[in-house]
């Protein structure tokens, strides 16, 4: 029989640390020779001995009902990969993936905790199906953003959970009576930010208002606890949670404020008890009542009935109804597009079929509402533009409220008739303001001149909170702003290329005399932080005349730059999302292929529905397909199998490749997402 020592030193003359992905499945293919060569026993024995860890490196081994039998930590022993330690503090359930293993080994990439440092560190698995057990092993990776830090309060739905994290933890080492303790007192409440806990019965047991404690958390009417003022029926949801979590949209008191507001809330099970925190969104114009007097709340309910119905009746039927004239309520209906982005379900049959990045999505003004709507989450989102009421038969002034659901998008809202764009709009109505902005400065123009404007445009007196004009000249330069800085700026350089990189500039300059809508990020003067601005523009005597309003979008909140890598990877595909959906498939790929869209070491590569390069910055690459060659690095690892389950909702893979711009090999950290069949993707190198 062979011996430890013949045996560890076969496999290690051949491979070092070095080469980490090597090492690792040396470490496996050791283990498959102790276990062919020493039997079961032993070699369980062996690899759950202190003896068989090698700084970072462990064996592992699982039996065929997916329960570990040997580990360097024995509190994981008998644990199931189907159980919580197969899921990792992302959510990812990577003990699905171990457990999949053939015998022909597999990569699987995951947050473990790593014993050596004692720190939560990204784990690289090399795992092997063998005699029935699964044998793996596998490396450590420090990333940047798996700091321990807690997430602070700009960051709302981290802090959210992050504090039902920390109640669970309480919970788990000072015990229930304690925990309980803790959240009925003052110093659970900090402003608007405080966590419930609910019982085994469904009864709010924790809550900062003793009024609401020992009620029934799933109620039947409006001012019942579980219902909010448009009568969701939220508690139903919350009772529906399990150890996974879920986030659940209701309105509710918020205590900070004294109003009703809408709540975003992260809910988790835990040993049969609910423990929830959130945070509060207001909506303007919100009431109390879900009544057409109140048309914010009415029509968020008319979309929370909408996804009620859907999850209790299906698709079809939800899609039959809301396509018949009985699901609509004077000026109220909903709308439904599918994974497409085409509309499935509307009060008017004419557009059915008709695609959101099409002709649909662009009202009378030019504006593009339908690149907003189709940023829609499950959180929702308002959108204002102009369309026609069916009631009416006019173009008039639409608020819609968009919720994403299972890849479907469900949409209502209320008109308002603007009498005009010159008179009578007011800040309510921002797209309506923003053109009579622009208005009023070519009327400007026309009756006092265009030094006497721009002299006006460069004053403080011309700023109207967040409004404010801006004058292009006939050579693109900056010549009128509130913002002294930007003077004598050329908007087809730096000035007119925001923080996710994406170039307004070269399509703002094609305005003509009929105005043009352009979405962007630029810095709100008034917050001082990145926003995204909706600015109108229409050329006038040579000259460019502009103004806009600002929305504000949790991920832009500060400006992304090349030292935040991981950000600026994530804005460049954002980018090209972007660019796709305005200019279509044909010219996002030559634009991709093109050495124009390079910036630096980031680039974007496209692989289309059959899993084949269809964008990259390296020509001799193109047509290579994502599951063979392309997809496996010099370690071993084949990334690529990894990559193509990217979904909407993007994903981070780590693997080895060339870097272009050097012509080495080096560690990439890729970000992916996947649009219309397509993988767009990139990253950075280390």
């Amino acid at each position: 029989m062979t011996s430890n020592l013949q045996m560890d030193g076969a496999v290690t003359q051949q491979v070092t640390k070095a080469d980490r992905a090597g090492f690792t499945v040396a470490m496996v293919e050791k283990a498959l020779q102790r276990y062919d060569a020493q039997g079961r026993e032993a070699t369980v024995d062996y690899y759950n001995s202190p003896e068989s860890v090698d700084g970072e490196w462990y064996v592992f081994i699982v039996d065929e009902n997916d329960e570990i039998i040997a580990h360097a930590n024995p509190d994981l022993l008998g644990e199931s990969l189907h159980g919580p330690v197969g899921v990792d503090i992302t959510g990812y359930r990577q003990g699905e993936a171990i457990a999949g293993a053939t015998e022909e080994g597999r990569w699987v990439d995951y947050i473990f905790l790593n014993l050596a440092t004692g720190n939560q560190e990204f784990k690289h698995t090399w795992a092997v199906r063998h005699d029935g057990l699964i044998f793996a092993s596998g490396w450590y990776q420090i990333l940047p953003d798996l700091s321990r830090r807690a997430p602070t309060k700009a960051d709302r739905p981290g802090y959210a959970v992050h504090l039902v994290e920390q109640a669970i933890q309480r919970y788990k080492t000072e015990g229930r009576e304690a925990t309980l303790e803790y959240i009925n007192s003052p110093a659970n409440l900090d402003g608007e930010w405080y966590v419930f806990l609910i019982d085994e019965n469904d009864i709010l047991i924790g809550h900062p208002r003793e009024e609401l404690r020992g009620q029934y958390s799933i109620g039947d009417e409006i001012g019942e606890l579980g219902v909010d003022i448009t009568g969701y029926r939220y508690g139903e949801l919350l009772h529906s949670v399990d150890e996974e979590g879920l986030w659940v949209d209701y309105f509710f008191l918020n205590i900070a404020t004294g109003n009703h507001e809408y709540k975003h809330t992260w809910v988790v099970r835990h040993d049969g008890l609910i423990f929830g925190s959130g945070w509060y969104q207001v909506l303007p114009g919100l009431q109390l009542g879900a009544t057409k007097a109140h048309p914010v709340a009415y029509t968020v309910a008319m979309v929370e009935q909408a996804l009620q119905r859907y999850e209790a009746h299906g698709r079809e039927a939800t899609v039959e109804y809301y396509n018949t004239p009985e699901s609509a309520d004077g000026e109220y209906y909903v709308f439904i597009f599918d994974e497409d982005d085409k509309l499935i379900a509307h009060a008017n049959p004419d557009l059915i079929g008709m695609d959101l990045k099409g002709d649909l999505g662009v009202d009378v003004t030019g504006y593009r509402f339908g690149d907003l709507m189709l940023t829609a989450t499950e959180e929702g989102l308002w959108v204002d533009y102009l369309f026609q009421n069916l009631a009416t038969g006019n173009q008039e002034f639409k608020h819609s409220w968009v919720v994403r659901r299972d890849g479907l998008l469900f949409g209502s809202g209320w008109y308002q008739v603007l009498p005009g764009l010159k008179v009578g709009v007011t800040k309510a109505d921002r797209a309506g303001y923003t053109v009579a902005m622009v208005e009023q400065a070519l009327q400007r123009y026309e009756t006092e001149g265009r030094e006497a404007t721009i002299e006006h445009y460069n004053s403080p007196e011309s700023v109207d909170g967040e409004w404010f004009v801006f004058i292009l000249d006939e050579n693109d330069h900056v010549i009128a702003s509130p913002i002294p800085d930007l003077l004598g700026e050329d908007a087809k350089g730096d000035l007119a290329v925001d923080v996710t990189g994406y170039r307004f500039g070269d399509l703002m300059l094609s305005a003509t005399e009929e105005g043009l809508w352009v979405d962007y990020v630029f810095l709100n003067p008034v917050t001082g932080n990145q926003e995204l601005k909706h600015s109108w523009v229409v050329r006038h005597d040579g000259l460019l005349f502009g103004s806009g309003w600002y929305q504000v979008l949790p991920t832009l909140a500060t400006a992304v730059t090349k030292a935040q890598p991981a950000e600026y990877t994530v804005a460049v595909v954002d980018r090209a999302l972007r660019y796709y959906k305005a200019y279509g498939r044909e010219e996002a790929v030559a634009y991709y292929n093109s050495s124009a869209s390079v910036d630096g070491a980031w680039y974007v590569y496209i692989f289309d529905e059959n899993d084949l390069l269809i964008a990259h910055a390296n020509p001799d690459l193109l047509g290579m397909d994502l599951k063979e060659e392309l997809g496996l690095d010099s370690t071993g690892y084949h990334f690529g199998t990894d990559m193509l389950e990217a979904t909407e909702e993007g994903l981070w893979i780590h693997y080895v490749f060339v870097n272009p711009a050097t012509g080495e090999e080096e560690t990439k950290h890729a970000w992916a997402v996947r649009h219309d069949g397509l993988l767009i993707g990139s990253g950075w190198y280390e």
